[in-house]
């Protein structure tokens, strides 16, 4: 009676731990089909996705035979014009194509409805423009002209690159695991954007005088700063995010066509129009577009990488699936047999793997206890649930590292790239929170605002490398001087500022000043003996309003150009006569240990 008890609870147990087989694997089945199902969304988005990137590279490469048409000699205008009217057709067919693929959002959202209406007629009024402009003899067309017709594009390709960034945001929104390729792609658009926008800055220049041409110029430098912003993001990410060789060696191969080629032509170009033998806008066009051929190439090549990377991701749901409908069967079958077969050596193992697959599935996938007694196949069994296993941890790991990248990618985009402070935009979102909160004994609220002395002639003596080591220093000679609260931002250029949510008007002046003498005092550059000062704009309210700081941000930025105008390396804090309002000085014949333009 004893035996047959002891054989059905061996068969009750076979029985159980069957069942529980059958849960896992319809568990882990129900996972990886979730995860295939999860990534087939995601290819399917970023191809949408793709769509809205090339239609706003095509409306962005357009300008370049718009440029040269506009700027050709009578004998190259039929030249041009057919390069110009292929180009055109390009666009209306991308244009097309992201119309139908995203009809249903387009009807249904007012945001996609208005942003690929602005899209559509900022195009057609660039075109009209030039046009316009080409149907002027070429003697008679004005700098200003070619210049406003150039700028019509340009807003055109500004409008194709909100659109993209309106559908990035949707298509993230649909399939969040799409978020880093999205971005990166998006970046790679705008590298290849900005390129072009410089040569057209070159092209604007070529045809204005002036102010105008100093206007282009002092925009040429903006834009390029940016470029390089960009370029050194995705040299930094696109390369290990995307697992891929071929991108960053392509990245190299940008720096030796574009960066090493076509930049430093456009920049030979913009430094010498004043003197020599300018080229025209033609020819400049046909000497700078070859370089950038390499930043479309790179942006396909990370699309095409994107894409690959996210099938692959499916594929491998896919076969995970596959794998574990595989390993259920394999792990009945063998548990069905040993409860026939065997007493002693299935009987305490079978209870054993119950356990295991428990607290596999409870999440628990900790290495369990060796089972001495169990038989050959038995054991077999456990290595399928330590293949399981790790599988799970694999799977674990692979999310871990998700979430960390998303908060990289998050923590990027409120910094500033060059000296690690936060950037206007973190900057608003952190003041409204700090302003938004509960605030018992409040003091004070406080902005300081300052602006590194004679900076143009640290870069114009030294070079733009120079002054970004400047900016550096500034960030990290400063930051140690402030409160664990205080919020520090690069506010643009080389002008900084400094939120002080909980302070006294003596406080604000005081930090103000202990600033001033710490930059003062500062080695910025041993190589260069370069040291640095600032002039410095303090403003103070006992209350602000939750929308009103920035109008206090005006008023300190205000009185930092009192203290400019006043002699600099000073502060101010208030609108008094510049005499009395400064709280400290330093004489105007003072020079730094840079030179008589380091500071």
């Amino acid at each position: 009676m004893s035996r047959l008890r002891i054989q059905q609870l061996q068969w009750n147990g076979a029985i159980a731990v069957i069942m529980v087989c059958l849960m896992m694997a319809g568990s882990t089945i129900a996972f990886s089909l979730s995860d295939y199902i999860h990534y087939k969304r995601g290819v399917t988005e970023f191809k949408r996705f793709d769509a809205a990137l090339r239609a706003a590279a095509t409306i962005s490469k357009e300008r370049g035979p718009a440029n040269s048409l506009m700027g050709a000699s009578e004998e190259q205008q039929p030249q041009f014009a057919a390069a110009l009217k292929a180009s055109r057709g390009d666009t209306d067919v991308d244009i097309a194509k992201i119309e139908t693929i995203f009809r249903t959002e387009i009807d249904a959202s007012p945001e996609m409805s208005s942003a690929f209406m602005a899209v559509k007629a900022q195009l057609e009024a660039g075109r009209k423009a030039v046009d316009a402009v080409a149907a002027i003899p070429r003697d008679e067309r004005s700098g200003t002209q070619i210049a406003e017709a150039i700028q019509t594009m340009s807003r055109a390709a500004d409008r194709a690159q909100d659109y993209r960034d309106v559908a990035g945001r949707l298509i993230i929104a649909q399939a969040p695991q799409t978020g880093a390729e999205v971005m990166l792609t998006s970046m790679a658009g705008t590298l290849r954007e900005r390129a072009g926008r410089l040569g057209s800055y070159v092209v604007m220049m070529l045809a204005s005088q002036g102010q105008a041409r100093s206007h282009y110029r002092a925009e040429f430098d903006n834009e390029l700063n940016r470029l390089f912003e960009v370029n050194a993001l995705l040299k930094t990410y696109a390369p290990s995010t995307l697992h891929s060789q071929a991108i960053a060696q392509l990245l190299d191969q940008v720096t030796v066509n574009y960066f090493a080629g076509s930049l430093p032509y456009a920049q030979q170009v913009a430094f010498e129009l004043n003197g020599g033998n300018p080229p025209t806008a033609g020819e400049f066009t046909q000497k700078y577009v070859p370089g950038m051929k390499s930043t479309e190439t790179l942006r396909e090549l990370i699309e095409e990488t994107a894409l690959t990377s996210l099938e692959e991701s499916q594929q491998k749901a896919l076969r995970a699936m596959l794998i574990s409908a595989l390993l259920a069967v394999t792990a009945i079958s063998v548990v069905a047999g040993l409860a026939y077969a065997l007493r002693r050596s299935l009987f305490q193992p079978m209870l054993a793997a119950i356990r295991q697959i428990d607290d596999i599935a409870a999440g628990d996938l900790s290495e369990p206890e060796a089972m001495p007694h169990a038989g050959r196949e038995v054991r077999e069994m456990f290595l399928r649930l330590n293949i399981l296993r790790e599988q799970q941890r694999f799977k674990r790991h692979l999310e871990m590292e998700r979430k960390s990248m998303t908060e990289e990618l998050k923590r990027l985009s409120q910094t500033d790239a060059l000296t690690g402070l936060l950037n206007r935009r973190a900057l608003s979102e952190a003041v409204e929170e700090l302003l938004a909160a509960p605030r018992s004994g409040f003091r004070g609220f406080g902005i300081v605002m300052f602006d590194i002395d004679h900076f143009k002639s640290i870069n114009d003596r030294y070079g733009h490398a120079v002054g970004d080591v400047v900016l550096q220093r500034t960030a990290q000679i400063l930051s140690p001087c402030l409160r664990p609260g205080d919020l520090f931002a690069r506010y643009g250029g080389e002008e900084f500022i400094i939120i002080l949510g909980d302070a006294t008007e003596a406080v604000a002046q005081a930090t103000a000043e202990r600033l001033r003498a710490a930059l003062a005092h500062a080695v910025i550059s041993e190589e260069h003996g370069l040291r640095a000062t600032a002039s410095f704009g303090v403003g103070w309210r006992a209350e602000c309003a939750l929308g009103a700081w920035e109008e206090l941000a005006g008023v300190a930025d205000r009185r930092l150009y009192q203290a400019k105008r006043s002699g600099r390396n000073m502060v101010y804090s208030s609108d008094m006569p510049e005499t009395a309002a400064a709280v400290s000085t330093v004489g105007t014949s003072r020079r730094s240990a840079g030179g008589p333009d380091a500071a």
